[in-house]
């Protein structure tokens, strides 16, 4: 099968019926990738995030078709159209979790955003369990006209993720020795946004 050249990321948050999220994210899964497009995660919240949202990742080669969720213990759905910046090319499996890592910045800070992002990768994954998944830009703007970029990273469990913390002391059992250079990147990437927030969610079983 010839490798495929995702371009497109189509993002759905789905409003459930309460405590229907677990049943709702597995048939979905179950369901698999649509015949024109890539699954690639099925999400549940952990953090910051409703209990009542189940988030639905497809990648696609051209113009996504509109969403078109049928089961009525979805209320409502939210479907939003991102290019990809950097890798996203892979359907998330690892377990542990995965965080859904937001940023804004001006529309002309978003290639040195990716190419500082793409840049700190490369030693912190060495010195660190993070697994970037991908990143993209979402084609509307904000309310302001500013640029949105989301990033999904996966860790083993929020210790990983809490010891990749570039701005905390160093973790005494794991040496990091590229720390410098992925934390001056990644100060510098937090010195031009304009926001970020980020929410911690597991894959559907």
């Amino acid at each position: 099968m010839p490798e495929m050249n995702y371009r497109v990321l189509r993002f759905d948050e789905l409003i459930v019926q309460p405590n229907r999220g677990e049943e709702i994210a597995r048939t979905l899964k179950a369901d698999g990738a649509l015949s024109h497009a890539q699954l690639l995660g099925v999400f549940l919240p952990m953090l910051g995030v409703s209990s009542n949202v189940v988030t639905v990742a497809t990648n696609w080669t051209g113009e996504p078709a509109p969403d078109a969720y049928e089961n009525a213990s979805i209320l409502k759905s939210r479907s939003r159209l991102f290019d990809v910046l950097a890798r996203g090319q892979a359907p998330c499996t690892a377990g542990g979790i995965y965080t859904h890592r937001w940023f804004v910045v001006a529309p002309n800070q978003v290639q040195a955003l990716t190419e500082m992002s793409v840049e700190a990768w490369k030693s912190s994954e060495a010195d660190t369990a993070m697994r970037i998944a991908g990143f993209w830009r979402d084609r509307q703007p904000n309310a302001n006209g500013e640029a949105v970029v989301l990033m999904i990273v996966q860790y083993p469990s929020l210790a990983a993720w809490d010891e990749s913390r570039y701005w905390k002391p160093e973790p005494e059992h794991q040496a990091q020795p590229n720390r410098n250079v992925w934390g001056a990147l990644f100060t510098r990437r937090r010195n031009i946004l304009l926001d970020s927030w980020v929410t911690v969610h597991r894959l559907a079983d």
